[in-house]
């Protein structure tokens, strides 16, 4: 499967993979050139991706997932969303939402509830729309400049 990522030149996202799972498939996908990895919801309870391991994952070229329902269903606390968000920094953080359940906002309103949130807790404009607009636009093959790590 890495392969055919590869080859077609697409985006690798983690799923619900463990923690060692998830080193595992980023080095493996980094290795045969795989070039934009992202490893979703890093604090969802299942993968509870430590601080520190979410800064190397970071190093190692990831971009971390920044699911608006993780914090919002109360799954981690916003303080601890937040913390990791600001350690690994814009440069290698993507905003979703994982909205469209029934008890949960409309999806259309999950971005701006999401830089509310990081605006509130000081983040500048530019890195919210670094997170929720350049690295996207990255990763989707829209933009061919390198982030800051």
């Amino acid at each position: 499967m890495l392969e055919r990522i590869a080859a077609h030149q697409l985006v690798l996202a983690t799923g619900h993979l463990g923690r060692d799972e998830i080193f595992a498939v980023v080095d493996a996908a980094r290795r045969i050139g795989i070039e934009h990895v992202v490893v979703t919801h890093p604090e969802f309870p299942s993968q509870n991706v430590s601080e520190e391991d979410q800064l190397e994952l970071a190093r190692r070229g990831a971009f971390l997932e920044r699911c608006f329902t993780t914090p919002h269903t109360n799954k981690v606390p916003w303080e601890v969303w937040l913390s990791r968000t600001r350690a690994v920094g814009a440069g290698r953080c993507v905003l979703s939402t994982d909205l469209g359940q029934v008890d949960n906002p409309p999806v259309e309103d999950g971005l701006p509830l999401m830089a509310e949130r990081l605006l509130e807790a000081g983040f500048s404009e530019d890195e919210v729309v670094t997170m929720a607009v350049t690295n996207t636009r990255l990763i989707a093959g829209l933009a061919r400049t390198p982030v800051a790590t």
